[in-house]
């Protein structure tokens, strides 16, 4: 994420039919979209105890951090915020609000990512690939 100048990165099931490096990011678009990793998640957590979750999974890391009672930030249970390609921005606008987000994945019918809707101007290069 500091290498790309990203405050968040989609976590999704990874692919069988590949080799991918996990200390890589990955382009996400078209797979399985199952949780948001952001800088955020790291705010108010202790080093003595974010070094022990260095080895962690993103995932794994977003699930133990938010029922640790050695992190002093209050997190709410978890809800991966999404919208579909049909969805109306009115809709969207509603859903980042009234969930307290800064970004609503937009994903297909089967939960594939196809792209991010966000009110911060560095995610914008999150779902870009090389060519565009």
């Amino acid at each position: 994420m500091r290498a790309a100048l990203l405050n968040a990165v989609p976590i999704f099931v990874a692919s069988n039919s590949i080799e991918e490096d996990s200390k890589q990011l990955i382009n996400g678009k078209g797979r399985k979209l199952i949780g948001t990793f952001s800088a955020k998640d790291l705010r108010g957590c202790h080093l003595a105890a974010l070094q022990t979750w260095l080895p962690l999974s993103a995932l794994e890391f977003t699930e133990v951090v938010s029922t640790s009672p050695i992190n002093n930030v209050n997190v709410l249970e978890r809800e991966l915020v999404v919208c579909h390609l049909e969805s109306p921005l009115a809709e969207v606008m509603d859903k980042a609000v009234t969930k307290h987000v800064h970004r609503v994945w937009v994903v297909d019918g089967q939960g594939f990512l196809g792209g991010l809707v966000s009110l911060f101007l560095e995610d914008l290069f999150l779902l870009r690939t090389p060519s565009e």
